[in-house]
């Protein structure tokens, strides 16, 4: 029985009558899909913003920034945008931004940590990274730092050492300062200043700290500046209201 061949014709007719209902289905659900997506934009608008963390950002900055980006419904609101321009501010070291139904986003932001003024320019951070915000926001109970650039990471890490060895005198590094012949140089909220060379730092610090109650005492107010550079002692030179 001999075997009859169809025509390709037809079946050339029925796949382009597929591909077109493939394409009028398409086309249909785009249609609904942006109907319900303009109605629940409409719909369910924002209508309140929360800001958690921002105390030094600029409220109005942070107006600007969002006012627009919030500016649309529940749904078409971008969490990752809002999170990705915030994180351009200088003050933001990290941004968590989420919805609660049905109208609220809720910001919440984590700041830079400072912990000094590098070179009276820019504020350097607990990790070690400088940063320059307005002037204005910057803090004023911070110690200075002085010191030859690109050495902010190397005295960050002496300062938290050398704090931690001044801890049993309660006192704090309110000035620190690298020369460009690596001698350092710290004033302490007490008004005393230590001069040190470039070697032995932590271990002559650690000394100075042992011998205080004998040589300073409780006369901190009347110490001039105090000598570590010396490499079995110690010299004081006592302000000129004392004689000794």
């Amino acid at each position: 029985m001999e075997a009859r061949k169809m025509s390709p014709a037809p079946i050339i007719l029925r796949v382009i009558h597929l591909i077109k209902m493939g394409l009028l289905i398409t086309m249909v659900l785009f249609t609904i899909f942006l109907i319900n997506h303009f109605r629940l934009s409409n719909y369910f608008p924002i209508r309140t913003v929360y800001i958690y963390g921002a105390n030094h950002l600029s409220q109005q900055k942070v107006q600007e920034i969002l006012q627009p980006l919030v500016a649309k419904g529940y749904f078409s609101i971008d969490v990752d945008y809002i999170r990705e321009r915030l994180l351009q501010m200088s003050w933001v070291a990290d941004i968590f931004v989420r919805r609660n139904w049905p109208d609220q986003i809720v910001v919440t932001v984590v700041e830079k940590k400072p912990i000094a003024l590098w070179n009276k320019e820019n504020l350097l951070s607990d990790a070690g990274e400088l940063f320059n915000p307005p002037q204005l926001t910057f803090p004023h109970d911070i110690p200075l730092f002085h010191g030859p650039a690109g050495k902010h990471i190397t005295m960050l890490q002496y300062f938290n050492n050398f704090n931690r060895i001044l801890n049993p005198l309660h006192a704090k590094i309110s000035y620190l300062e690298l020369t460009p012949f690596l001698t350092w140089k710290l004033k302490l909220d007490n008004g005393i200043t230590l001069q040190m060379g470039h070697k032995d730092i932590l271990t002559r610090i650690t000394h100075f700290v042992k011998v205080y109650p004998k040589i300073v005492g409780t006369r901190a107010k009347d110490v001039e500046y105090i000598d570590l550079r010396y490499p079995n002692g110690v010299a004081i030179r006592w302000k000129e209201t004392i004689k000794t």
